[in-house]
């Protein structure tokens, strides 16, 4: 399965959002970067579509180096 949410920098400087492909959920997605610009608000940078192992990889990595999981409700408009 498509990892899906937000996972924080461990500076807190930056956000990378996982999201299914809605035409191809179970095998493709997005990855968005976001950088915080302050307290509660962020700015959007760029988004990169990847398959499911990339993304998989790519975030159980992060997570080993610190990247922390935050709950939607925690984001920033």
């Amino acid at each position: 399965m498509y990892p899906e949410g937000w996972l924080m920098s461990p500076e807190g400087t930056s956000l990378l959002f996982f999201e299914k492909d809605p035409m191809n959920p179970l095998h493709e997605g997005f990855v968005g970067f976001w950088l915080v610009t302050g307290v509660n608000s962020k700015q959007f940078s760029y988004r990169k579509r990847t398959s499911k192992a990339k993304a998989l990889a790519q975030w159980n990595h992060l997570a080993m180096q610190g990247w922390t999981v935050v709950a939607e409700r925690d984001q920033a408009a």
